[in-house]
């Protein structure tokens, strides 16, 4: 303000001269400070522009890719987990003592699987032959009952294993089944109590079925018409065969 004072009134024009000036020129400092607001909002949009883009970017682009690799990731590492438990069968109903030792309960599922009543059936010579790596009981689960894990060394004896297992009386107590990694275990019992949950003659038409590659584990429908199909046409092809070959007698 003391660029314009004016002590005394002697020159009123000189005064409104001055204020004149000096409201000019802080009007001019505050256009050119304006000028800078606005460019460096202007530098801030452009900025936020470009960060908004990148963002969409990453989300519509990268952040996709990324789930998908972290997804392919986990499955190969879930597969192979499976294949290192390929070797493994876990045996259910097998009674035994608390705290036996992996000794006994190798002899206790060797008598099971020669047992031809309650067990597998295996001859005594099949059984003796089968070679163990590991043998014993999990630790959860009713204590006198407790799931084995058993390892095997040769792939042949764990597919005999499973396949004699389809055999056992349905509600006898006792089954076998592949090991899996806890997820794909949970896995397969929703996919069992969905089973459970249909009628007698839907459950007849599905069966669960073990893949190599995700999602490893999976309720399928049996092929009967495809199957009974097939049987027929044979059949009638025979019969037009036939009926040649009596025609050119």
């Amino acid at each position: 303000m003391a660029d314009y004072e004016c002590k005394d009134f002697a020159d009123i024009g000189k005064c409104f001269q001055k204020l004149h000036i000096y409201i000019n020129t802080e009007v001019e400092k505050l256009k050119e400070k304006q000028e800078q607001i606005d460019e460096r909002v202007k530098v801030l949009e452009n900025q936020a522009e470009f960060a908004n883009g990148e963002l969409h970017d990453i989300h519509n682009s990268k952040i996709p890719n990324l789930e998908s690799l972290i997804a392919e990731e986990a499955n190969e590492r879930l597969k192979l987990e499976v294949w290192g438990r390929k070797w493994n069968l876990v045996i259910r109903g097998i009674e035994g003592k608390v705290g036996e030792s992996p000794k006994v309960t190798e002899n206790i599922v060797r008598i099971w699987l020669h047992n031809d009543k309650k067990g597998l059936g295996f001859t005594a010579p099949q059984v003796k032959s089968m070679l163990f790596t590991a043998v014993h009981r999990l630790p959860n689960g009713p204590e006198k009952k407790r799931n084995i894990i058993l390892r095997l060394s040769n792939l042949i004896d764990r597919d005999d294993i499973l396949s004699a297992a389809t055999k056992l009386p349905r509600g006898c107590g006792y089954s076998v089944v592949p090991d899996l990694p806890p997820s794909l275990a949970a896995r397969r019992g929703e996919l069992l109590a969905e089973r459970s949950k249909m009628s007698n003659e839907e459950k007849r038409k599905f069966r669960l079925v073990y893949l190599k590659d995700p999602p490893f584990v999976q309720l399928v429908k049996k092929r009967y018409k495809h199957y009974a199909s097939s049987i027929r046409d044979r059949f009638e092809n025979r019969i037009i065969i036939a009926t040649r070959l009596i025609g050119t007698l």
